[in-house]
């Protein structure tokens, strides 16, 4: 059942974000509204850097950053694997603005069904664009990602032990969108 996510809200990147999500690095789910998407480039500005798209979500009138990998920034290789699914919530809990966490917000790709094999190699060129159509239209989003400190999050790709990283649109719907990602080394 298709919900109406109502219409896309955007304004221009910032670099000044909010301060509620969790200083040590914790695996949670950010329910918020999608207002920017920074692709990868030289700005200097909007917290954008080489290997993410950066996302820039509204959470209780706050700005956070989510980086998304198109690049293995630890290779420096375009290895960067995806592959999207219209399944229900991993953790089965409702949309609800704000940060999330504990042992109830799991995310699993192997629960979820899928293998190393199922996602795609995809160019950086592709799949910054992928992201790009995937959030053209969003307002309502949910990204289950680790916190890198109170202003944002990380790790939006496979990472085993139920924290797999997901970028979900639609997330008002039943089934939403799930997008999933991973690197070329990792088996599952």
């Amino acid at each position: 059942m298709m919900v109406d996510d109502g219409p896309p809200t955007r304004q221009t990147c910032t670099s000044s974000f909010g301060n509620a999500m969790s200083s040590q690095p914790t695996f949670g789910r950010l329910d918020g509204f999608l207002v920017a998407i920074v692709p990868p480039g030289n700005m200097s500005s909007c917290n954008d850097d080489d290997s993410h798209v950066h996302l820039q979500v509204r959470m209780n009138n706050q700005i956070y950053d989510v980086a998304i990998d198109v690049t293995d920034s630890a290779t420096n290789m375009d290895d960067v694997h995806t592959t999207t699914r219209d399944v229900a919530m991993p953790d089965g809990i409702p949309w609800t603005e704000g940060w999330h966490t504990g042992a109830n917000v799991l995310a699993d790709y192997v629960s979820l069904g899928l293998h190393d094999t199922d996602l795609t190699l995809e160019s950086k060129a592709d799949l910054v664009q992928a992201i790009q159509t995937d959030l053209a239209t969003v307002n309502h989003i949910s990204v289950y990602t680790t916190s890198y400190g109170v202003d944002g999050g990380h790790l939006v790709h496979r990472n085993g032990s139920g924290h797999d990283g997901i970028l979900v649109t639609e997330p008002l719907s039943s089934p939403p969108h799930l997008r999933m990602f991973s690197f070329t080394d990792q088996s599952f």
